[in-house]
């Protein structure tokens, strides 16, 4: 293990420090959110569904799109790092072993791409910081549950709330809508 790993690692050892059968729950339920997608999927159906924030749901769908392809699809699997739990002996995992790559962290990146088409398409301060604070907890979540290291919290997040601003640019801009509509999905 490299020195930036070893740094990494004594991170999450700290932050196990604070847990307790109480806030275990919470945050295997925090993560659970992120799991499937199934919580982004609904902001998509719910957004979609009203006249408000119809055009922020379209942006949450190129949004989605574009994470799936960037991180899924291609980070993950050209960075295909282990994640810490695969480096610490006899770690009592609290939620199912992931196989794929821990850089970055999709449920990171997938909350932050939301976070900041919600800052930026919605006038309503509850929401933005609603959805500010639910991206930080579930981003920390995968800390405590030592599924990921802070690089790929951090990462996932920087390239999440990145992938957000691209797909209000992609919305936004009629010839890259075309193009990106044309080719992944009907607008």
């Amino acid at each position: 293990m490299g020195q930036r790993t070893n740094f990494e690692l004594h991170i999450l050892d700290v932050i196990q420090k604070i847990s307790n059968p109480t806030l275990d729950k919470i945050m295997v339920n925090l993560s659970s959110l992120g799991n499937m997608s199934i919580l982004w999927i609904a902001f998509i159906i719910i957004f979609l569904s009203t006249k408000e924030y119809k055009k922020a749901g379209k942006v949450m769908v190129i949004g989605f799109v574009l994470n799936l392809i960037v991180v899924n699809i291609l980070l993950k699997n050209i960075f295909d790092r282990q994640r810490p739990f695969e480096l610490v002996n006899n770690f009592n995992l609290l939620i199912p072993p992931l196989k794929d790559g821990s850089f970055p962290s999709g449920h990171s990146s997938y909350a932050f791409t939301f976070f900041a088409i919600i800052l930026f398409m919605t006038k309503s301060k509850s929401l933005k910081v609603f959805t500010g604070v639910l991206a930080f907890l579930i981003t920390f979540s995968r800390l405590y549950l030592y599924v990921h290291f802070p690089t790929d919290v951090i990462g996932g997040s920087l390239i999440g709330f990145f992938l957000g601003m691209l797909a209000l640019k992609v919305y936004f801009d009629k010839k890259l809508r075309k193009r990106f509509t044309v080719k992944y999905l009907q607008l």
